[in-house]
C-alpha cells in the first residue's frame, strides 16, 4: 500500500468529485446496512457504495497498513455504471489513481 497521505488526498478528491456531480447523498440508504437484500445496478447505487461503504473502508485501512493478498478494482466496476456520461469521466480517473495506490 502507498503512503497513507496520498491516498486520503485522492478519496478526499473523490469526495468533492461525487458531490460536484450530484451524486453525494446527505443520509445513508437502508440498503448499505441491510445490504444481502441490495443488488447494485445503477450508476446512483453505485456512487452510495463508494460514499458509504468503500471509501470509510479504505479510510479505515489507510490507518492500518495491510497487505492485500489480491488487488480489487474498483475502476473496472465504475465503468460499467459510469463510461457511457462523459461528465463521470474525472470521477472514474480518480478511481484508476486510488486503484494504483492500493
Amino acid at each position: 500500500m502507498s503512503d497513507g497521505k496520498e491516498l486520503k488526498e485522492k478519496l478526499s478528491e473523490l469526495r468533492d468529485e461525487l458531490k460536484r456531480s450530484g451524486l453525494w447523498k446527505k443520509n445513508m440508504p437502508e440498503w448499505v446496512t441491510d445490504y444481502e437484500r441490495k443488488e447494485i445496478d445503477s450508476h446512483h447505487d453505485f456512487a452510495e457504495w463508494l460514499q458509504f461503504v468503500y471509501i470509510p473502508n479504505i479510510l479505515e485501512q489507510s490507518e492500518i497498513p495491510i497487505m492485500f493478498p489480491s488487488k480489487k478494482y474498483v475502476a473496472l466496476q465504475a465503468k460499467k455504471f459510469f463510461s457511457e456520461d462523459v461528465q463521470k469521466g474525472r470521477l472514474l480517473q480518480l478511481l484508476v489513481e486510488i486503484d494504483s495506490l492500493l
